[in-house]
């Protein structure tokens, strides 16, 4: 790419802004009021923006990335998310009445309003990311692993939770089929990436290691029992314990949306098997494959969490499924559910210490010499080399 061109990502950035009065100006259209129409328009302005992104990347080697096209599309939604969820708070008004009312009216619910501010902060920053690594040609595999777990849990709560829920479904509904798809066929592409990879392997631990991976064996075993917990009680047991924990600690889960109970189901069926993973891997050092299963599950546990975290106190969320303004609710539900997302963080930072440590050591030392190495070398760039004069030639040569 031409130095004199703008930045690639700066384009992604300005064009993803004409979201706003695009869907300003479909929010004004008759048309707009069947459903039909309004999945009609985003199959066709969609890969429009497509062909626009491709005009960016006409010079640069990115062209040949499928994933760029993929990314800057979703950037260009994630601005439109950014507004749903903006006009449903009150922020803004006149830009998405129309889907709100004919598209996804499901997405008025506190759950719907909290993953449209995740895709339009967390989410789009990623992309813009993915972006830049991609342009630079720099490697944008660990990131896009973090995005595939965020996105993809996402997903994975939110169109179940939009079938079992109280408002039906749209033609719009089928817009998601793509957020289904590529975070799918992504996730494939980097974890078979991976395998080719040759990870450096760690001879022996230290003790803080060893202290570390008892502290994160531990947690995963209260993980799953939390999990476990979750799931009877979600799925109608009658026991004290957890009719306690339903009303007077986490309302959320019996929200008529389902969102909370579908977030319960998905810790049960997908993150147990992780857990349980990774816990293997704690008793069986050398698994190198959980490295990128450690980034996904970091990536899904910051989307679930923050989102479940925030629709539990939100406003939109009928009182008597809010968490309760009890000490006793606030001292069980605070510390489970940021230690579900921080330590699955902690996790990843763990599998991933020695390219961490690399990192930094390699930008506070440039290179790894002795001091007598950097000595001779210093030597030979100042000290210059000396004339042979022709009577030092012969006397060479005669000795010789």
């Amino acid at each position: 790419m031409d130095s004199s061109q703008p930045p690639i990502t700066l384009l992604v950035f300005v064009s993803s802004l004409l979201a706003a009065p695009l869907i300003y100006t479909l929010d004004k259209l008759a048309a707009m009021e069947d459903s039909k129409w309004i999945f009609a328009a985003g199959v066709v302005i969609l890969p429009l923006f497509g062909l626009l992104c491709k005009i960016f990347v006409q010079y640069s080697p990115a062209k040949r990335e499928p994933l760029f096209y993929v990314w800057s599309i979703f950037s260009f939604t994630a601005v439109v998310d950014m507004c749903i969820a903006l006009e449903l708070d009150g922020y803004i008004k006149g830009f998405m009445e129309f889907y709100l009312r004919e598209g996804e009216p499901y997405l008025r619910s506190s759950y719907g309003t909290m993953i449209n501010y995740w895709d339009g902060t967390g989410h789009f920053a990623m992309y813009l990311g993915l972006i830049y690594l991609l342009c630079s040609g720099k490697n944008y595999r660990i990131l896009g692993l973090y995005w595939v777990g965020s996105i993809t849990h996402s997903m994975i709560v939110f169109m179940p939770g939009n079938v079992i829920g109280n408002k039906g479904i749209r033609w719009s509904y089928l817009l998601n089929v793509p957020y289904v798809y590529y975070p799918i066929y992504s996730g494939v592409r980097f974890l078979r990436d991976g395998m080719k990879i040759k990870h450096k392997q760690i001879s022996g631990k230290t003790l803080w290691e060893r202290c570390t991976e008892w502290i994160f064996g531990l947690w995963f075993v209260v993980a799953i029992l939390i999990a476990m917990f979750r799931y009877v009680a979600c799925m109608g047991c009658k026991e004290k314990i957890t009719q306690f924990y339903l009303s007077d600690v986490e309302p959320y889960l019996n929200d008529p949306y389902q969102y909370g109970r579908t977030q319960a189901l998905c810790y049960f069926y997908y993150f147990i098997p992780m857990y349980v993973a990774s816990l293997c891997c704690l008793i069986f050092p050398g698994q190198t494959w959980i490295k990128d299963w450690s980034l996904i599950h970091a990536g899904a546990s910051i989307q679930a969490q923050l989102v479940y975290i925030w629709a539990s106190l939100k406003w939109r969320t009928e009182t008597e499924y809010q968490v309760p303004d009890t000490v006793l609710a606030r001292s069980i539900f605070w510390p489970v559910n940021i230690s579900l997302v921080i330590v699955p963080h902690l996790y990843a930072m763990y599998c991933h210490r020695e390219e961490i440590y690399d990192f930094f050591t390699n930008q506070i030392v440039p290179s790894f010499k002795t001091e007598d190495e950097d000595v001779n070398q210093s030597n030979e760039k100042v000290l210059p080399q000396r004339r042979v004069t022709r009577s030092q030639k012969k006397q060479s040569q005669h000795i010789d």
